[in-house]
C-alpha cells in the first residue's frame, strides 16, 4: 500500500480525486469500501491510505503531450536563451580584456630556446639566432626581421633596399648612407609614434674585441657588426645572399659590408672606382606596439597596424597594388599622386635613348590617360666628380618614367636601366647588375624596362591589405575616384 490521503470531493459524483491526481471511478471505490468493511464519516478518510491504493492514473493525449513537450522545450530555450544573454552582458561589462604587446608575445616562456635556433634568453635581454627563426614583422608596408627585445624591439628590413656608395673617406654620420636614411625615416608610417630613439655606433671597430665608444641618439640606423655575430653570422636570418652595409668601420677607417656569401669585408674601394652596396635599415619598435595578429612565419607575419585603407594615398609607402592588371609598389606619395614602380621588369628591352619614347608612347597605351598624373624626373650625374652625391638636376615630366640611384625597392630586381650616368660623354648610364650592384652600361646597349607611373590622388581602394599575397585592388571601373561633395 502507498502511503496516501484520499480526499473524496464529492460521492456523488462519478469521480474521486487523490491529493496526488490519482483518479478512480465511484464503483471502484464503494467496491473497494465495502470488502474491507470501511464506513464513510467524514468527507476526508484517512483510513483509507490503508486499504486502497490508486494505480490507475488518466493518460494524456496526443495533442496533450504534444503541447507538453513544446512548453518543455520553450521554456528550456527561454532559460538557455536569456542565461546566455545574462553571462555576455556581465562579461562585457565587468571584464577588463587586456591587449597583449608585441613584447609579451614574444618573450613568453614557451618561445624561448635553449639550444639550435630560435630566441635565446640572457638576462631580460632577448635575441634571436641562427636560420630557422619566426620573427618576421610586417610594418609600413615593408617585411622586417626582429633582431633582439630589451627595452624596445630591433629589427632590420628583411630585403635590401637600395644601392649607394658610402662616400668618400668619411664615417658613418657624413657618410651618404646616414643622408639617405634619414629621407627613408618619412616613408614609415607615423614613426614618432611606432619608433623610439635608439643608440648607432659612429666609430671605427676591432672585430676580435667589439667596443664603440662615439655613438648617435636617433631612430634609425643599420646593423652592427657585433649584432650579425651574436645572430650567427652567415649562417643566421641575417644572411639574406646580397651586400650591404653594416654601420662599422674597421680601424682603418674602411666601411664593412657583408658580402653575398654572408662574409664581413671591408673592400669599398679600388683605386678611383668606389662600390656600392645594399641598405638594409634598422629600426627600433616601443615595447609598447600592440600586438595583432601572425605567428611570425614569412608568409604569416606578425601585424601590428591596420591595413588596407579605403584611399590608396592613406596606405604605406611599400605596400603593394594591383593596377590595371599588373603589381606595383608605393613608391613615393604627395599632394598630386601616388607613385608606383612595376613591381617587376619589361622583358622587352631597349637601348637607353628608346626608353621614355616608348613608355610614353606604345606602352602608355595600355593606362586611362584621366587616371594618370605627370611625373617629375631628372637626369643625374653619380659619380666621383660630384662625391656620389645624389642631386637633383633639371626637371622635366613624363608619364611614365623609370627609377633612379637612391629610389626606394631597386634591388629586387636587375638588369634595367636607371636615369642616372656615371659619364654623359662616354654615354654610361647606371643599370642594376645581378649582383644588385650599381654597373654602368653603355646606353647603346639593350636593357630591360621597369616603369614608374603616378596615379591621382583620390583613387579608391575596392579590397586588400597591401600584402604580396593580398595586394591593394584598385577600384572598379566607373569606381575609381571619390565623389565629389
Amino acid at each position: 500500500m502507498k502511503n496516501e490521503d484520499i480526499e473524496i470531493l464529492d460521492l456523488d459524483e462519478e469521480i474521486i480525486y487523490t491529493n496526488s491526481n490519482v483518479v478512480a471511478s465511484k464503483k471502484v471505490f464503494d467496491k473497494r469500501l465495502k470488502n474491507n468493511n470501511i464506513k464513510i464519516h467524514q468527507t476526508k478518510i484517512a483510513d483509507l491510505k490503508e486499504v486502497i491504493p490508486m494505480k490507475k492514473r488518466k493518460k494524456l493525449g496526443k495533442g496533450e503531450k504534444v503541447f507538453l513537450i513544446f512548453s518543455i522545450l520553450f521554456i528550456l530555450g527561454c532559460f538557455a536563451f536569456y542565461g546566455y544573454r545574462t553571462y555576455y552582458y556581465y562579461h562585457l561589462t565587468h571584464d577588463v580584456v587586456k591587449n597583449i604587446t608585441l613584447k609579451e608575445k614574444l618573450t613568453s616562456l614557451n618561445n624561448i630556446a635553449y639550444q639550435n635556433d630560435g630566441l635565446y634568453e640572457k638576462n631580460g635581454y632577448f635575441y634571436y639566432k641562427g636560420f630557422d627563426v619566426s620573427n618576421y614583422v610586417y610594418y609600413s608596408g615593408r617585411l622586417f626581421r626582429i633582431i633582439d627585445i630589451s627595452d624596445g624591439i630591433r629589427m632590420i628590413e628583411d630585403e635590401t633596399e637600395t644601392n649607394l656608395i658610402w662616400t668618400i673617406d668619411s664615417d658613418y654620420k657624413n657618410s651618404n648612407i646616414h643622408k639617405w636614411l634619414e629621407n627613408y625615416l618619412n616613408t614609415l608610417k607615423d614613426y614618432d609614434l611606432y619608433l623610439k630613439k635608439d643608440s648607432w655606433c659612429n666609430d671605427k671597430i676591432n672585430l676580435e674585441n667589439y667596443e664603440c665608444k662615439n655613438t648617435l641618439d636617433e631612430y634609425i640606423g643599420l646593423l652592427s657588426v657585433d649584432d650579425y655575430i651574436k645572430a650567427g653570422g652567415k649562417n643566421s636570418y641575417l644572411n639574406n645572399k646580397t651586400y650591404f652595409w653594416t654601420i662599422n668601420q674597421d680601424k682603418e677607417g674602411n666601411p664593412l659590408y657583408i658580402n653575398s656569401e654572408g662574409n664581413i669585408n671591408n673592400i669599398y674601394k679600388k683605386e678611383e672606382n668606389y662600390f656600392s652596396y645594399g641598405i638594409r635599415p634598422v629600426i627600433t619598435l616601443n615595447d609598447n606596439i600592440t600586438f595583432a595578429s601572425g605567428s611570425g612565419e614569412i608568409d604569416d607575419p606578425f601585424i601590428i597596424e591596420e591595413l588596407g585603407n579605403a584611399l590608396l594615398k592613406d596606405n604605406s609607402i611599400g605596400s603593394y597594388v594591383n593596377y590595371n592588371g599588373d603589381n606595383y609598389r608605393i613608391i613615393d606619395i604627395d599632394d598630386k599622386g601616388i607613385s608606383l614602380i612595376l613591381d617587376g621588369v619589361i622583358n622587352d628591352e631597349k637601348k637607353y635613348d628608346e626608353v621614355l619614347k616608348y613608355l610614353n608612347g606604345e606602352y602608355l597605351k595600355k593606362f586611362n590617360r584621366n587616371e594618370l598624373v605627370e611625373n617629375n624626373y631628372s637626369v643625374s650625374e653619380y659619380s666621383l666628380n660630384n662625391k656620389y652625391e645624389i642631386k637633383t638636376s633639371k626637371s622635366l615630366k613624363n608619364y611614365i618614367i623609370i627609377p633612379k640611384i637612391g629610389d626606394m625597392f631597386l634591388n629586387e630586381y636587375n638588369g634595367y636601366w636607371l636615369n642616372n650616368y656615371s659619364d654623359n660623354k662616354l654615354g654610361l648610364y647606371y643599370t642594376i647588375d645581378d649582383n644588385n650592384m650599381l654597373f654602368s652600361d653603355l646606353k647603346s646597349n639593350a636593357n630591360k624596362i621597369r616603369p614608374i607611373i603616378k596615379l591621382n590622388i583620390d583613387m579608391v581602394v575596392s579590397s586588400g591589405l597591401g600584402l604580396k599575397d593580398n595586394p591593394l585592388i584598385i577600384g572598379e571601373e566607373g569606381d575609381r575616384h571619390v565623389e565629389e561633395n
